[in-house]
């Protein structure tokens, strides 16, 4: 008998030491976590101040030096930045390996009736509220993720925002380019039942650079797709030339914008979506791919009537280069 209880004291020192060892990992995981939730608030911080300083700039029609500010703060973002993304998913599954190896505890000394040895560590358990702490230690490993996704999509933006184009500038059916950006569209289309109509000009190619203007088509057009409701939707496409060059025209009969909206549409960072729905740069880089190719974007919009985009560009470049 003084030999079972010798064994049991043993086990019982044993597993509280090894419970120990666990309560101390999850202390230095939970330790992690604070500090990567504190990198996010700074990044998120260091957006902000970015927002700031481009909306200054924007406001002065420096749209280049937004490019150049924008490329080197993209540049030193991006390594903080998957730093967080890379150590989010080994974080969590090392917390899953100490939860289940905590589960499995607990399942030993259940399944051996050795509940009644280890009162101070349920007391202990019971006084840190050990449940909801899985749940908190998983919540801000959640947000971290979230967090971490959203500066992506931010970085990626602020790089097509300030990138050079690298492709050459030729002669291309900006047709096709419309019909390319619907076919990528389609499923929002059909999902609102918005009703397309195509007037097309008969004009030949325009000199640009392809990718940089089907760019532009899309951002239009997805933000026409978003702005519309369900059944009732109407997107209306037209392409007209002149002898001073040739016109885009997307126009839809969504909900239209307050002039205190349009004012800002083209602004770094601005807009109207819920925080993580869109991170507002994709009218401003439209803006600077534009007057890259000496057009103009003009905007008309009143609340409740819709919004109509007009594209201007010349048909050939002069000084159209990389």
């Amino acid at each position: 008998m003084d030999a079972q209880n010798d064994d049991i004291k043993t086990l019982q020192s044993r597993i509280k030491s090894q419970e120990e060892e666990i309560l101390t990992l999850r202390e230095e995981l939970v330790s992690t976590a604070v500090d990567m939730q504190k990198q996010k608030r700074e990044l998120e911080l260091t957006v902000e101040n970015l927002k700031l300083a481009q909306s200054q700039l924007v406001q002065s029609e420096k749209m280049a030096s937004v490019g150049v500010l924008t490329a080197g703060i993209a540049h030193e973002l991006n390594n903080p930045i998957n730093f967080m993304s890379g150590n989010v998913h080994p974080l969590q599954r090392d917390l899953e390996e100490v939860f289940a190896l905590l589960e499995k505890y607990e399942l030993t000394i259940s399944k051996n009736d050795l509940g009644s040895y280890f009162t101070e560590l349920h007391e202990l358990k019971n006084e840190m509220d050990f449940s909801y702490l899985i749940q908190e230690i998983s919540s801000l490993l959640k947000g971290i993720e979230e967090g971490a996704h959203r500066s992506s999509e931010i970085i990626k933006g602020l790089r097509s925002f300030s990138r050079l184009d690298d492709e050459a500038s030729q002669i291309y059916d900006i047709h096709e380019g419309i019909d390319s950006s619907l076919v990528l569209l389609q499923n929002k289309i059909i999902d609102k039942k918005i009703v397309v109509r195509k007037d097309y000009g008969d004009f030949e190619g325009v000199e640009c650079f392809p990718s940089k203007l089907n760019q532009v088509i899309m951002n239009i057009l997805t933000n026409s797709v978003q702005a519309m409701e369900a059944d009732r939707g109407e997107l209306f496409i037209q392409t007209v030339s002149s002898a001073l060059g040739i016109k885009i025209i997307i126009k839809d009969n969504g909900k239209g914008m307050q002039p205190d909206v349009k004012e800002h549409i083209f602004d770094p960072f601005f807009t109207t979506k819920e925080v993580g729905q869109g991170t507002g740069l994709g009218l401003s880089i439209s803006y600077g791919i534009i007057e890259k190719h000496n057009g103009n974007i003009d905007v008309i919009s009143e609340p409740g009537k819709g919004t109509e985009f007009i594209i201007s560009l010349p048909r050939r470049q002069s000084n159209l280069s990389t």
